[in-house]
């Protein structure tokens, strides 16, 4: 529906409408920020995998850094590969990264695979004491 055929439904102006909607997409993203903030607060393990790094190597950095950490993956090659192409597909050319990307793996083993750049500003307050 257009912003006219919404206001005439609900009975205001088309301007009303065009300022509910930029704050409800202003505090969609203030929320994504702020889940985003919580995972990389919460998450035991961040992992920053750099360009030119292999994909089919990444499944197995991760799955070893977690082993380190002592966290239990909920993922395999096949999910931790499908995710990257899926999260992070800007961030791929060809087998290989030509961005760096963060991954998150949870303290219940959940892994989310960001692109660096979207995190680069949050890194720095959340890992400052």
């Amino acid at each position: 529906m257009s912003l006219r055929e919404v206001a005439e439904k609900i009975g205001t102006t088309r301007q009303n409408i065009q300022v509910a909607e930029k704050r409800a997409r202003n505090n969609i993203r203030l929320a994504e920020e702020t889940l985003l903030i919580y995972k990389l607060i919460s998450s035991p393990l961040k992992i920053r995998i750099d360009a030119g790094t292999h994909l089919v190597d990444i499944p197995r950095i991760v799955i070893g850094k977690a082993d380190e950490s002592g966290v239990k993956v909920r993922a395999d090659f096949t999910l931790i590969y499908k995710l990257l192409h899926f999260k992070a597909q800007e961030c791929i050319q060809g087998p290989r990264l030509i961005k760096p990307v963060i991954i998150i793996v949870t303290a219940q083993g959940d892994v989310e695979i960001i692109p660096y750049d979207r995190v680069e500003k949050y890194l720095n307050i959340v890992e400052d004491p």
